[in-house]
């Protein structure tokens, strides 16, 4: 398994559970915060997106290595677990014995590809959005000059916004990051007056004056990786409830007349056929699907919270998402890069022995998928029969580092870096053989003794 896939489970894990955590959160606190403005409303769900979004990838990053991590945790591998190729979710917690899971390391690698091909085509229906509105646009027809000059009032001069007209849409909507365009149902047009259209087009020209279009794709485009999560789908209803909710706040300050704002839109859905659109690159004026709670905001009054409940509103919020990130991280999981049960024997301090003394010192230590270390050297010779009959340690006592190691089932393949290169064979947990690569075949192996204090 390599580093980039282990990178890629641990971010996948921790932000299923961590998202998730903060979104039910985020709807604990949304009947307190429905109760201020809606443009604050807007910013604070946008906000909760991008910390829901940050959390996991800054604890996934931020933890230590997997090896680093086991090795701190003194993890303990359950015996019967002798299966090879298990993968340990190990718990970060402050206790000394951490929570472990196992999974197959092939289940790991279908999680990760299912999430890639799932990426892939959020992608591709993005792309494809975004190139449906582009297509609108150019399609599009300039709208009448009568029509430009009756709402030119609505428009501030130093906004260049082309106003369009389309038969492929069924309700109004605003388009482009830095040529904005407002596009209107040629069906509809007709059945507007002045008035009306000048509700329309000062709901879609608040769009343009907020950025919605601009926040829009990047909310899109970097909630790309984890869309398939409720929670994001749930922050994402929100952002654009609000949206909408802020655009009609801004429409009926902007004509004066909230009621009949209010009346305008339920004209115009009753004469919009209204669908769902595929451009998910485009602001509808009916995006958010609560045209009830729209219009109650703007018939209604409804009770608002003081400036003093404002404040505690917030502190409470940044305290609990404060809270929330540090125990995210404290609780974070982790995908061990250990490979296999059996790979954790090796790790140690093992004397190469003969005539029940040591003439020779190996050291390994888990780094990753392998292992680094390093083994002194000595000096051996042979009898007939290919036993040992003389092993010294040798002048240099100097320990030669191990350049590579490769765990092939329960041998472990090593090279020093002076190009000596032998086998080592766990025979049980205390136990190993050492072969000699190039050695004479009747050879026997060398026994070695793992070290008391190595474990």
């Amino acid at each position: 398994m390599s580093p980039i896939q282990e990178t890629l489970f641990d971010l996948l894990l921790n932000a299923t559970l961590q998202i998730g955590c903060f979104a039910v959160v985020v709807a604990i606190f949304s009947r307190l915060v429905g109760k201020t403005r809606a443009k604050h409303q807007y910013c604070f769900y946008v906000a909760a997106l991008l910390f829901c979004l940050a959390v996991p990838v800054i604890n996934t990053l931020w933890q230590p290595p997997s090896t680093a991590v086991a090795e701190k945790s003194q993890l303990q591998v359950p015996s019967e677990a002798g299966a090879a190729n298990q993968l340990f979710w190990i718990w970060q917690g402050h206790s000394k014995q951490h929570r472990q899971f196992t999974i197959a390391p092939g289940v790991q690698t279908w999680i990760v590809g299912i999430w890639g091909i799932l990426v892939l085509l959020r992608l591709a229906r993005f792309c494809r959005a975004v190139h449906r509105v582009h297509r609108l646009r150019r399609d599009a027809s300039a709208l009448s000059p009568a029509r430009v000059g009756m709402v030119s009032q609505i428009i501030e001069p130093e906004y260049r916004v082309a106003l369009l007209e389309s038969t492929a849409i069924e309700d109004p909507v605003t388009l482009g990051m830095f040529h904005p365009a407002i596009l209107l149902p040629s069906k509809v047009l007709p059945d507007l007056g002045e008035q009306e259209l000048s509700a329309v087009l000062a709901h879609e020209y608040g769009h343009i004056r907020r950025r919605d279009f601009a926040v829009h794709i990047l909310c899109e485009l970097i909630s790309l990786p984890v869309a398939w999560h409720p929670g994001i789908g749930y922050l994402m209803s929100k952002i654009s409830q609000t949206r909408e909710l802020a655009c009609d706040d801004y429409a009926a300050a902007r004509l004066g007349k909230r009621r009949s704002y209010a009346n305008t839109l339920l004209h115009l859905a009753s004469l919009c056929l209204h669908v769902h659109r595929a451009n998910a690159a485009g602001l509808g004026i009916f995006d958010g699907d609560n045209l009830e709670a729209r219009i109650m905001m703007l018939t209604e009054k409804r009770l608002s919270l003081s400036r003093a409940g404002a404040i505690g509103l917030v502190l409470a919020m940044s305290i609990t998402f404060s809270a929330g990130a540090m125990l995210a991280h404290t609780m974070s999981l982790q995908a061990s890069s250990q490979s296999s049960s059996t790979a954790d024997k090796f790790a140690g301090t093992w004397h190469w022995m003969f005539d029940g003394k040591s003439f020779a010192t190996m050291v390994l230590i888990r780094s990753g998928s392998g292992f680094t270390g390093s083994v002194t050297g000595s000096q051996i010779a042979l009898n007939d029969d290919g036993g040992l009959r003389r092993a010294d340690p040798s002048d240099d006592s100097k320990p030669k580092p191990i350049s590579k190691a490769t765990l092939e089932g329960s041998v472990l393949h090593i090279t020093v870096e002076d190009g000596f290169e032998f086998m080592v064979t766990l025979k049980d947990d205390t136990h190993v053989e050492i072969r000699p690569v190039g050695a004479p075949p009747k050879m026997k192996p060398i026994p070695a003794e793992r070290s008391h204090n190595s474990r």
